[in-house]
């Protein structure tokens, strides 16, 4: 083989290699700050972490803002290369390629200011109305009872729309981690409401979050593998943590929405 054609087969090995990821993956975004959110600096803390990674994994990302529930069925059914901020169910990984966990949740129920549950497992709260959100996952344990017909719950379409229902008493706890909720109240209810309600620091459930990828993908198992290296590298390193802290005082730091 001649230089000339030597050279000429780097160059479109070369190419091959740098255009393999050029697509970018296409992740559904849904509205769970300071997580994941459309109006946060970076699009959130999770948000901020997984773009991250993925580019320090050889993909560019695409996010797509969808509803709640409309996030994790997109790319169920192939309408999206994946997603993020998600817990393991069964159900889920039929459809989906799971991560190494991101970050984790702990869940924890906030309800009306003055009231008192004394609970020590989820099946002390059978005699309430508890509130759950369209699309969310609340623990396998959850789940079970809510199947057996042990847990009665109110569904609504989002968070806020929980939380303005334990203001009206529609019902009386409603499960959310114990970041989001007080932050949710800080921007979307006014300071006589934020009064009127407490989630006292009683975790049921500490939920690691995963990124998903569609079982549709031919290339979905690659694409994981790609992700946990480069998150496992970022982690031990202590710069996936530094990236989480700044990311949230940055959201913090952002004025009250109006």
């Amino acid at each position: 083989m001649t230089p000339t054609a030597i050279l000429r087969c780097v160059l479109v090995l070369s190419l091959t290699l740098t255009t393999a990821h050029a697509a970018p993956l296409v992740l559904t975004l849904q509205e769970y700050p300071p997580f994941m959110g459309t109006r946060l600096a970076g699009n959130g803390m999770l948000s901020q972490a997984v773009v991250t990674v993925f580019e320090r994994a050889g993909y560019a990302v695409q996010l797509q803002s969808v509803p709640n529930n409309r996030a994790i069925e997109a790319p169920r059914q192939g309408m999206a290369d994946g997603s993020f901020g998600w817990a393991r169910t069964p159900e889920r990984e039929r459809d989906l390629h799971y991560t190494a966990p991101v970050m984790s949740l702990r869940m924890v129920f906030c309800q009306k200011a003055g009231r008192s549950f004394n609970w020590q497992s989820l099946e002390d709260l059978a005699p309430y109305t508890i509130g759950t959100t369209l699309g969310n996952t609340y623990s396998e344990g959850f789940d079970a009872l809510l199947v057996s017909g042990k847990l009665r719950t109110d569904v609504a379409p989002s968070d806020v729309a929980n939380l303005r229902k334990l203001l009206v008493g529609r019902v009386d706890l409603f499960p959310i981690d114990a970041e989001v909720g007080p932050y949710l109240m800080a921007q979307q209810l006014s300071a006589a409401q934020r009064q009127q309600l407490s989630c006292p620091d009683q975790a049921y459930w500490s939920a690691p979050l995963h990124v998903v990828i569609s079982r549709k993908r031919a290339d979905g198992a690659n694409i994981v593998a790609a992700f946990d290296k480069a998150l496992a590298t970022m982690q031990k390193s202590g710069e996936l943590d530094a990236l989480i802290a700044a990311a949230r005082q940055r959201i913090l730091a952002q004025p009250r929405a109006k």
